[in-house]
């Protein structure tokens, strides 16, 4: 009997640990967030991607990147300040960026204008990166 015991107090511990290690993990558990990102520059057709998260995937070329910092504002846009040390121009090719879907099955919104595309990497980091 003190050896199912071990096992099952083993088990929790285990299942503890995972959901220590991976975020977001319990919460997300069959929520699948997926967000239409794009990015239309002054004179420029628009380019579009998709993101996948809770599962990482679709075709954003640095989804893991995006993913995490999606997870790190829990999917709140308005919280995005990637901000570094950046050596931006002030040049004025305005860029507008916006996403839309769902993440952990609540839909999102977001629009944002940058005065160019550095600007706007500054501000997202690979979000918009594309």
């Amino acid at each position: 009997m003190s050896e199912i015991r071990l096992l099952g107090r083993a088990a929790a511990g285990v299942a503890c640990a995972v959901a220590v290690l991976i975020p977001g993990a319990a919460a997300a558990a069959g929520e699948q967030s997926t967000v239409t990102l794009s990015v239309t520059e002054t004179n420029q057709q628009t380019r579009s991607v998709t993101l996948n998260c809770d599962p990482v995937g679709g075709d954003h070329p640095q989804a893991g990147a995006a993913c995490h910092q999606l997870q790190l504002v829990d999917g709140n846009f308005q919280r995005l300040d990637a901000r570094t040390a950046s050596n931006c121009t002030k040049d004025r090719r305005a860029v507008s960026a916006e996403a839309k879907g769902n993440w952990r099955g609540k839909p999102v919104e977001f629009r944002l204008t940058a005065a160019n595309s550095c600007s706007l990497k500054a501000r997202t980091g690979a979000l918009f990166d594309f």
